[in-house]
This record gives C-alpha cells, sequence and structure tokens, in this order.
C-alpha cells in the first residue's frame, strides 16, 4: 500500500518537528516504500511539516576523489548523495552552497543565510551550513540511514578540534568553480577528520541520554535528533577518548594519521 505524504508529516510532527524548524535530512529513498505522487511529494511533506518559516537541507556532495571535472558548477554539477537529494537540488527555489566537494541544498526562510560563505569555513568546519543549523535548534533527519550518514558528526569533530589528514601526501589541491556571477574561481579542498565508518559509536551514548527519537518515514526506520546534542555528545566523547570515532583500516589515511596524532599527542 502506497505511504500517503500526509502519514509522512504526521509521523514527523509526532515525533517532534514544528513548523519553523530548520531540518537536515540525510536518506535512502528506496527504504521509504511507495509514496503516493512519488519522491516529489515526499519532499512537499518535508516541507509542509516545517511550514513556511522553516528550513529543509540535504547534503549535495560529490566528495573530494574525483574532484568535479571540468569544474563544479553548484547549479549543474549534480551530487552524489541519493536520489531524494538530487531531485531537492534541481526544484525550483532550492539554493545551493560553494564548497565544491560537500555543498548543502537548502530550501525556505533565511536559506542563503545558513549557506553563504560555505567555501570558506570548510566542509564540516565551525560556521559551516550545518553548524549554524545545529546552532540554530535544527533537527537532523536521518531516514533509512545510520550514523555513518550523519555529517553533523564531522561538525562535531571539528568543535573538539581534531587534526585533519588529506587521503594523498600534499595539500589538497584547489576546484575550478563557477561562482553565482559567472566568473570562474579556484577554491581550496579540504578533508573531513576521518571517514565515517566508525560514527555508529555515537548511537550508545546518544540514546543513553535520550536524544535519539525513532520513528518511521513511509516504511523507513528513522532517527531524528538536534544537531547541537550531537555536536555535543561527540565533543564528549573525543575528550574521553580521542580516537574513538577512526576506523581501523590501514588504508584510510585520515583514521590512520589522525589515531596515530592522538594517541601519540602531537
Amino acid at each position: 500500500m502506497a505511504i500517503t505524504p500526509n502519514q509522512i508529516v504526521s509521523s514527523l510532527r509526532g515525533a517532534g518537528v514544528a513548523q519553523g524548524d530548520p531540518l537536515v535530512v540525510h536518506s535512502a529513498l528506496r527504504s521509504v516504500g511507495t509514496v503516493e505522487g512519488g519522491a516529489e511529494a515526499l519532499i512537499e511533506a518535508l516541507i509542509e511539516t516545517i511550514g513556511p518559516e522553516g528550513m529543509l537541507a540535504m547534503p549535495a556532495f560529490n566528495y573530494t576523489r574525483p574532484v568535479p571535472a571540468p569544474h563544479f558548477d553548484p547549479l549543474t554539477t549534480p551530487g552524489a548523495t541519493g536520489a531524494l537529494t538530487e531531485l531537492f537540488r534541481r526544484r525550483p527555489g532550492t539554493l545551493r552552497s560553494l564548497h565544491p566537494a560537500h555543498s548543502v541544498c537548502a530550501f525556505g526562510k533565511h536559506a542563503a543565510e545558513y549557506l553563504v560563505g560555505h567555501e570558506r569555513h570548510g566542509s564540516f568546519g565551525i560556521d559551516s551550513p550545518l553548524d549554524r543549523i545545529a546552532k540554530a535548534g535544527g533537527w537532523i533527519l536521518l531516514v533509512g540511514v545510520t550514523q555513518t550518514a550523519n555529517s553533523i558528526i564531522h561538525v562535531g569533530e571539528s568543535h573538539a578540534r581534531v587534526r585533519k589528514f588529506w587521503w594523498n601526501d600534499g595539500e589538497p589541491p584547489q576546484v575550478r568553480t563557477k561562482m553565482p556571477d559567472g566568473s570562474m574561481a579556484e577554491l581550496p579542498l579540504d578533508c573531513s577528520s576521518s571517514c565515517s565508518a566508525a560514527f555508529n559509536a555515537v548511537e550508545g551514548p546518544m540514546r543513553d541520554q535520550g536524544l535519539i527519537r525513532d520513528l518511521h518515514v513511509g516504511n523507513a526506520i528513522s532517527y531524528l535528533m538536534r544537531g547541537s546534542d550531537a555536536i555535543a555528545t561527540v565533543v564528549d566523547m573525543i575528550r574521553q577518548r580521542p580516537d574513538v570515532l577512526f576506523c581501523t583500516r590501514h588504508d584510510c589515511r585520515p583514521c590512520r594519521l589522525g589515531r596515530i596524532a592522538v594517541l601519540e599527542n602531537v
């Protein structure tokens, strides 16, 4: 049986999302099931939930390997973070930040204010779009995905001042980027502090504090949390055990060198 948009709105509001809220969505569209009106109707249901005073955001990451070629154009370069995000990116009225590897798309009131200057604050740095959304009391909604997809955890790493290591020797490259006025600029890439493979470690501490709300979005098992709560939990976890969010794969250079750095205190 198809899921109705009203059912999605009811589920989100029942979990605590209110009109006027900022909402970041990470999703696996297939997990939701069949929605009456298709994926477009799912996006409309998310927007209806937060109303005209709210703001909906989704990641539109291209990642860092390979970089977009021949250049990154925020208006036309597809993202690589799933079908729902790509549909949202192309929706009339949706804005996109200028970070050439980890851009964020947003729609709604104050969307431009959340996104502006992303290229100057790092992919998940302090005062990046996700950090601003968290500071504004924004929600993070994981639809059919786990904490490994929760990019706000990278923001927590930035607040914890975790050192970053690029995937290869040398400095991150510059990416040719088309600016809003049509000019071209060379913008630097940056990397996250870890690969995110170990991010499910955040689940237990957040649940112990009652900071995660369980719900269904259609058929998808989903999780709702405040971005600020996730950041605070990450900072506390790293304070207690600095290598807690690093994976153990030897070929993962950021996590391997990050672990060495924190354990040797360099």
